[in-house]
């Protein structure tokens, strides 16, 4: 994929895939699984907690991934939605730079990055992820029209839960910067539901607060199940007061039900609203839950 940062303009370069051999020691992807719903028999008082398996990513798209686990001689598949995480090989000398600068808050320093960091043309799944964390760091460093551009390019093909689910979405409450309103208006009749998903989340807190929630809504019946459940859960930033206190216990179950890949943002949004109705210990229990499992120890937002 190549980034110009006069007009934006990508492209995904098709890499040659690995063989399915047992992967090397020192070339191997590290993989955070969600555990598979309990069954009768193996329920119990805790929850199943999540599982992290080695191995050499073959293919990671929408649908599933193709993993060859460390010391296994064929590959294994699993959901893509049932993947939480992924550490891959080599990942400190290539989205490694990048990374250290977004969690240093120097965003635009890693935005500036991701041309060379590309050029390397890494496995389509790892552009697909580095593009998105691009996207975030553009919309942090009030680059807002770069963020939804790179969402828009991204969004035109299938995309795995994990890119999905980091977004550029304001989750919480709060007034975006000028240039990111000025940005989301025009965008909130996008071809891409992925850009009128982000567009609206940041107008939410705006003058256009009845537009992007209109739109919201009609996400919440695309087909992409993705885009209608993270749609479903900006719309919880809608609702007053009394609204959030007879639908809470709805929607803590909905969000429960999510994959968990998909539940870092709408866990924000729901304890903010809770807290804004006077449910703080609801709240607190939430904020609370997300600090001793975040989606990774390294990205709590």
């Amino acid at each position: 994929m190549i980034f110009l940062l006069s007009g934006i303009s990508l492209f995904f370069v098709q890499p040659v895939f690995a063989q399915a051999d047992s992967p090397r020691a020192d070339s191997l992807d590290r993989v955070w699984v969600q555990p598979p719903p309990s069954t009768g028999q193996t329920a119990s008082w805790f929850p199943p907690s999540v599982r992290s398996v080695e191995g050499q990513i073959l293919r990671f798209d929408s649908a599933q991934m193709e993993i060859v686990v460390q010391g296994a001689s064929s590959a294994s598949r699993l959901a893509s939605e049932r993947v939480v995480w992924v550490q891959p090989a080599g990942f400190e000398s290539l989205e490694g730079p990048m990374v250290d600068l977004y969690r240093k808050g120097e965003f635009a320093d890693s935005l500036s990055r991701l041309p060379a960091t590309l050029e390397q043309r890494p496995p389509i799944w790892r552009q697909q992820w580095i593009t998105m964390l691009a996207a975030n760091a553009a919309w942090k460093s009030r680059r807002s029209k770069i963020a939804l551009d790179l969402v828009s390019q991204l969004d035109r093909r299938p995309l795995p839960s994990s890119a999905v689910a980091w977004l550029p979405i304001a989750w919480q409450r709060g007034v975006q910067s000028a240039e990111a309103m000025r940005d989301a208006e025009p965008r909130l009749s996008d071809p891409s539901e992925a850009v009128r998903l982000v567009a609206a989340s940041w107008l939410l807190s705006s003058s256009k607060r009845n537009d992007a929630a209109a739109v919201l809504k009609q996400l919440v019946a695309s087909d992409r199940d993705e885009i209608a459940t993270l749609a479903g859960s900006l719309l919880w930033r809608t609702a007053s007061p009394p609204e959030v206190q007879r639908l809470a216990r709805k929607w803590e179950q909905q969000l429960a039900d999510m994959p968990m890949v998909f539940q870092p943002g709408p866990t924000r949004a729901l304890a903010d609203q809770l807290e804004a109705a006077g449910m703080a210990e609801n709240a607190k229990r939430l904020r609370w839950a997300m600090e001793l499992t975040p989606i990774h120890p390294s990205f709590r937002d």
